[in-house]
């Protein structure tokens, strides 16, 4: 019971991604965003009554500050144009949430390539 369950989250979970995606998609074409805005991630509470959503966004701190501000008003309109799109009894609220792991990644990477060089160096 407990596997289907978590398998169904899961589920949710992607479907909402992908139907997020689709609909940002659509309105950065109308320039409500800063940079280049991607829905990364949803992980839906165990009641699925909430959840949060992670955005990444290449381009300026500003342009991530533009899209922060633009998801947090059109939340309520991506929630009633997912609920014209999806079959489901509820449509979970739901809160947007900056993924900053592209960057810690990035941080690492360049982190790691200096101990490369400091490596090759020292011998």
């Amino acid at each position: 019971m407990l596997k289907n369950m978590i398998d169904r989250i899961k589920r949710l979970e992607t479907l909402l991604l992908e139907e997020i995606n689709t609909l940002i998609t659509k309105m950065a074409a109308n320039g409500d965003f800063g940079g280049f805005v991607t829905i990364t991630a949803v992980h839906l509470s165990k009641d699925l009554t909430h959840a949060k959503v992670f955005f990444s966004v290449f381009g300026s701190p500003d342009d991530r500050k533009k899209t922060q501000e633009a998801l947090d008003l059109l939340r309520k309109e991506i929630g009633a144009q997912l609920r014209g799109r999806l079959h489901l009894k509820r449509i979970p609220s739901f809160t947007f949430e900056y993924d900053d792991t592209p960057e810690k990644a990035s941080r690492v990477e360049a982190i790691f390539q200096v101990i490369e060089k400091e490596h090759e160096h020292g011998k």
